[in-house]
């Protein structure tokens, strides 16, 4: 395996992971680690610098999402749905609610 067909690869799997999140589907986190060890063993094999990785990384992320990855994880941070759900009522014993 060279450089541009193992690139081409981790282009296909992080453009698999990310349209399917960006329709409502995220990923398992079996999916996610698999594709970061696979990440990780080119750049142990010498095949990519974790720098081209983060660029692929980057340039997927803007062609699926519109924006970056520092963008995209700011915008996720607030869009956890319970985070608006006030749990002080539980807070008492069940019996004096």
């Amino acid at each position: 395996m060279d450089k541009h067909h193992f690139l081409d690869e981790v282009e296909t799997r992080l453009t698999r992971l990310s349209s399917a999140s960006r329709q409502g589907y995220p990923p398992s986190p079996l999916e996610r680690h698999r594709l970061e060890g696979f990440m990780e063993a080119g750049v142990f094999l010498g095949l990519v610098t974790p720098q081209e990785l983060i660029d692929l990384k980057e340039r997927t992320c803007r062609a699926i999402f519109g924006m970056s990855v520092a963008e995209r994880k700011k915008q996720k941070q607030g869009s956890w749905p319970l985070e608006d759900i006030d749990y002080s009522q539980y807070e008492k014993p069940r019996w004096s609610r």
